[in-house]
């Protein structure tokens, strides 16, 4: 049986390491979570959410209906709104720091990204965990929990930034 020598073997695992830290800041920087769960802030046109009334509710009348589909868009819309506020700052502070090596703070971007992320996620879960609609609300309520939450952390991205 043939041995291969430390120095043949050193090259190709330091390569195989440093590839797989490559490749891991390269994702973990393209990824953006879905955290709409049952929100579903795409669907904004008014027949989408009255459609999504009906299927809930039995019995209303045409006001009531038309009331309550306008909150469930007006909700999905400003969920939309929030979470792409919450995308454009935390592209704002990576374009910020990218290639501001002073203290590091070029390197830590992705933590402080991924920590963002985690901060918007975690509230939705803490607040979800005290929230259980029913009928109309089921649409709406989520969308509200997901808009504050990306509040919260668009406010934390932004407050780190150069200019606003």
């Amino acid at each position: 049986m043939k041995q291969i020598s430390h120095q043949k073997i050193f090259p190709i695992v330091f390569f195989a390491i440093a590839l797989s830290i490559v490749t891991q800041n390269v994702v973990s920087s393209l990824v953006v979570p879905n955290l709409d769960g049952e929100s579903q802030p795409n669907r904004v046109k008014l027949s989408e959410c009255m459609a999504d009334v009906r299927e809930v509710t039995s019995g209303w009348e045409q006001q009531q209906m038309n009331q309550a589909a306008t909150a469930i868009c007006d909700a999905r819309k400003a969920h939309a709104k929030e979470k792409a506020r919450f995308i454009g700052a935390i592209s704002k502070l990576e374009k910020q720091y990218q290639g501001y090596t002073n203290h590091g703070f070029d390197k830590h971007v992705k933590v402080a990204t991924q920590d963002a992320w985690n901060i918007v996620k975690n509230c939705i879960e803490f607040k979800e965990g005290f929230t259980h609609p029913h009928n109309v609300a089921i649409y709406q309520v989520p969308n509200e929990v997901r808009k504050s939450c990306y509040a919260i952390g668009t406010g934390l991205v932004e407050s780190q930034l150069f200019t606003k």
